[in-house]
């Protein structure tokens, strides 16, 4: 993860930030009286295909974006309170965990061919478990926090933020992902073209790292919403159940641990070396 607090000492990157968030934000704002599934938490949001598009082609600069930018679209789109939190941390791991798998990729495509074209059915499927990954990484990071408040039901929310969150990537994802690397790496702002190597994290046991993240994020979501649903009486589908449960709480923290770790392991470097053929 170094290469997140490194990042703020080079102004291109800074300029990133701002470009990830301006987008991002625009995007929520737009469609915040849209079709509402949670009042003041969360919409219907096309918007969410950007986080892990920009995370790929921005890396840590897409990930402060989509952090930044959430947190913007809920200040001006009248949904800020007590989920803008952690909404903040979900939504920077939404553009963090693809960036950080893509390195590793489950060997789904070859490390002398990870460039960001989307031109095989091999890297549109990569692209599709790193946004998965990314979607219920961060479902479960929000879903626990307004479950611990007391707020929503784990269950539901969970649920509701990772099938948001993927279906806006599922689709759009590959083809704005294919449309705009050429161009960003022709313009010099892919995000090893930004950053220089030793700002960013060496990382160790790559594709270990990439299953324990793996792990944090579907894991969480499966056994938290069983545990919900189990001992706390929730629903996917709706709010019944009550939330605060000490059980949720403390099955679903191990797997957001694992999350961390898994970052810790993984490194971005190998990209700076695959993204040559761009």
């Amino acid at each position: 993860m170094k290469e997140v607090v490194t990042m703020w000492k080079n102004t291109r990157m800074i300029i990133l930030v701002a470009l990830s968030a301006a987008i991002y934000a625009a995007f929520l704002i737009v469609f915040k009286g849209g079709i509402v599934i949670v009042p003041g938490i969360t919409e219907v949001r096309p918007a969410n295909v950007f986080p892990p598009v920009f995370g790929l082609l921005f890396g840590p600069a897409g990930a402060w974006g989509a952090a930044i930018g959430n947190l913007i679209g809920d200040i001006f789109g009248g949904s800020m309170g007590i989920g803008s939190i952690f909404g903040f941390f979900g939504n920077f791991f939404l553009g963090f965990v693809p960036y950080k798998m893509w390195g590793a990729c489950f060997g789904l495509v070859k490390k002398d061919d990870m460039a960001l074209k989307m031109d095989s059915w091999q890297k549109i499927l990569a692209f599709e478990i790193v946004a998965l990954v990314g979607s219920a990484a961060c479902a479960i990071i929000i879903s626990w926090y307004l479950d611990l408040a007391g707020m929503i039901p784990f269950a539901f929310l969970a649920i509701t933020i990772t099938i948001n969150n993927f279906a806006a990537a599922i689709v759009l994802g590959p083809i704005l992902l294919g449309l705009f690397a050429p161009r960003v790496k022709r313009w010099g702002l892919l995000w090893t073209d930004v950053m220089d190597e030793e700002d960013v994290a060496k990382g160790f046991a790559v594709n270990l790292g990439s299953i324990v993240m793996t792990v944090g994020a579907l894991g969480g979501l499966i056994v938290g919403i069983l545990v919900a649903v189990g001992a706390a009486g929730q629903q996917v589908y709706g709010f019944a159940g009550d939330s605060g449960q000490a059980a949720v709480w403390a099955a679903v923290l191990p797997f957001l641990i694992a999350l961390v770790v898994g970052s810790l392991m993984l490194s971005g470097r190998e990209q700076f070396t695959a993204e040559e053929e761009l």
